[in-house]
């Protein structure tokens, strides 16, 4: 009985991350959201880290030609993360802090919580779903196709939040 309800919730937690591999996501051949631009990232970032305690903002910044979305660099509870935003569609997601940018995804309820604004929360776990070529080939098309045929992401958060030249 719990091995059947935990193959139930692995199943919804795949769906979940599937859901989020959908046209338009990497930027390619579409636009940003215009709900959103630096600026305003910004200030919901400082409003996100005014409103938790213990909790430091660092650089943020915007899309730019190889990666399309927002990052913050926060410091919360004394854990370096980064707050990333896609910008074609805000989805929302938290990953350990590292000097390159192979994210290790985590969960930070209280920031998320916390960040205002139009987003979609995409967990932990939806982000680290592995991914394989038909997970992408049936999804995506033209441009976005063709970078995910080149760059092959392995994760969903490699497809969501990936750099891509």
């Amino acid at each position: 009985m719990a091995r059947r309800r935990d193959e139930q919730a692995n199943a919804a937690v795949v769906a979940g991350a599937l859901a989020l591999v959908r046209p338009g996501l990497t930027g390619f051949g579409g636009s940003h959201d215009p709900r959103w631009n630096l600026a305003s990232f910004r200030a919901a970032c400082h409003a996100m880290a005014r409103a938790v305690p213990r909790t430091a903002l660092g650089e943020c910044e915007g899309p730019h030609q190889s990666a399309e979305y927002y990052r913050a660099r926060v410091d919360h509870e004394g854990t370096p993360l980064w707050l990333l935003l896609n910008a074609a569609q805000p989805v929302l997601a938290f990953a350990r802090w590292d000097q390159r940018l192979d994210y290790r995804f985590v969960d930070a309820p209280l920031l998320a919580a916390a960040f205002h604004g139009p987003h979609e929360l995409a967990t932990a776990a939806q982000l680290e779903t592995r991914l394989a070529p038909q997970d992408w080939a049936t999804r995506l098309h033209g441009q976005e196709l063709a970078q995910a045929r080149h760059w092959r992401p392995e994760r969903v958060g490699d497809l969501v939040f990936g750099c891509w030249d």
